[in-house]
């Protein structure tokens, strides 16, 4: 099983909003897209489900554009959601963080939510993740799909970024040099960069696109599709 507790100590995550726009590669655009790809009304009442949300960089873009949204953010570090608390203190009546594994993203599937302004029914009207599930391995990424695809309802989405692999070995060799050369490019030494990798290699277990795609289709989604692709970096989508 993977552990996905304590990915981040105390002094990563208050510099983890700083770090990741200078690791991932157009970081802030992919941010954009996810949220762009809802397909709702902004004068819609939603409840979205923001997996493995780190410090709420997601849910902040996503509350921008859809005002009436009410989210609930899950992730295991409590030192990032501290700092995901303070980030959106003046709209706290809409967002609601748990400290738990996401893997357990059923048990949040089925509670009302009272106040929102719109329905009180359970289900989720979209899910999103970012740079999250990619710490699953392939099966417990598959058990958690079906979780998504129950926990939705008809007609929601799932949108999902994280890092893929190329089914080509030197194709991937390629995709690495040139993340290294990003990491570069914004004042990481090659001592950092080293072990960043290590640990990425260590932690991270990316799928093809094509797998990836499969995975979803076979949880039960429809029009699934890769929207975006840099290198080893991707957001993939479907629908409920």
């Amino acid at each position: 099983m993977t552990d996905m507790n304590n990915r981040f100590k105390t002094d990563e995550a208050g510099r983890y909003d700083d770090v990741i726009k200078k690791r991932v590669p157009l970081y802030n655009e992919i941010q954009t897209l996810m949220v762009s790809l809802l397909p709702f009304s902004k004068k819609e009442y939603l409840r979205v489900l923001d997996l493995g949300c780190g410090t709420g960089g997601t849910s902040v873009t996503l509350l921008k554009e859809f005002p009436l949204a009410r989210v609930t953010g899950i992730d295991s570090s409590s030192d990032m959601l501290a700092i995901a608390a303070a980030r959106v203190k003046q709209t706290t009546w809409r967002i609601d963080f748990i400290c738990r594994d996401i893997k357990e993203v059923g048990a949040y599937s089925t509670t009302p939510v009272q106040g929102s302004g719109g329905s009180d029914e359970g289900g989720f009207d979209a899910i999103i993740s970012a740079f999250s599930l990619h710490y699953l391995n392939e099966d417990e990424k598959r058990a958690l799909f079906s979780k998504c695809y129950s926990a939705l309802k008809p007609g929601g989405m799932l949108i999902d970024a994280e890092a893929v692999i190329s089914p080509s070995a030197k194709v991937y060799q390629l995709y690495m040099e040139k993340w290294k050369e990003f990491q570069r490019s914004n004042g990481f030494s090659d001592e950092e960069i080293g072990a960043h990798m290590l640990k990425f290699v260590r932690d991270v277990k990316p799928l093809t696109v094509d797998r990836q795609v499969c995975l979803m289709s076979q949880a039960g989604f429809t029009d699934v599709e890769c929207y975006f692709k840099y290198m080893n970096w991707a957001v993939f989508g479907g629908y409920k």
